[in-house]
């Protein structure tokens, strides 16, 4: 699974070394010095809003769109698990998502911020879920390529330092037949009206897919908030 050929070699302490692993149990597959402006940026933003992170997203998703599973269940219903597969989220945040998946899974997670790691994992310890944590960056993801029958991120890709690059490391690591789910809220000048397949001004997530995809369905929802887009790799 994972490809020690494709983690920096200041994020190991030798080159043929295993990943370093947090007292947290989590895995380090990048080092903070050697990532982008961007990708820091958005580490030292999540590492400050982690404790709070949770309890404060569940009364934003219950005050607008009516409970949390309700609302997680929107992107996370459209996913094609079996007892089993290896799905990997990308941006897992404090693995809100993965105890709502279908049992059996081999779950794994990726995400910038240490500290929403560490909320993860003892989120994960309390609801008795079990999956591999990752401390990495989606456009460096650190696993070998077809390696997962289920890929996704929710959340969207505007604080990505790369975005077009992760889109792709995503479908890098996904098996041939895989459904791949992106989502994320919705920037108004983005906006298109599944009546107006036509309009030239597609959402900007729909020019970020490699060529080729299979089976592209995009979606507004959440009362017009938030998009949803499925495709194959083929």
């Amino acid at each position: 699974m994972i490809d020690l050929a494709r983690i920096p070699a200041e994020a190991r302490t030798e080159p043929d070394a295993l990943l370093p692993r947090t007292e947290d149990g989590f895995l380090h597959a990048v080092r903070p010095q050697g990532m982008g402006h961007a990708n820091a940026k958005a580490m030292s933003l999540h590492n400050k809003i982690a404790r709070f992170y949770a309890r404060s997203h569940r009364l934003y998703v219950k005050l607008r769109f009516g409970g949390e599973i309700q609302y997680r269940w929107t992107f996370l219903s459209q996913l094609d698990i079996r007892r089993g597969d290896r799905v990997l989220e990308v941006s897992v945040g404090t693995g809100a998502n993965l105890p709502i998946l279908p049992a059996g899974a081999r779950l794994y997670g990726i995400d910038l911020s240490p500290a929403m790691l560490r909320e993860a994992a003892r989120h994960l310890k309390e609801w008795g879920t079990e999956a591999e944590l990752i401390h990495g960056e989606a456009e460096h993801l650190p696993f070998r390529g077809e390696s997962f029958d289920c890929v996704y991120q929710i959340g969207g890709l505007s604080e990505f330092g790369d975005p077009v690059r992760a889109v792709r490391e995503m479908v890098r690591v996904a098996k041939s037949g895989t459904k791949i789910l992106l989502a994320g809220e919705l920037e108004r000048k983005s906006r298109i009206s599944l009546a107006k397949k036509g309009d030239a001004k597609r959402p900007d997530v729909l020019g970020m897919l490699p060529a080729g995809m299979l089976d592209i369905r995009y979606e507004e929802v959440c009362k017009g908030s938030m998009y949803r887009l499925t495709f194959v790799k083929p």
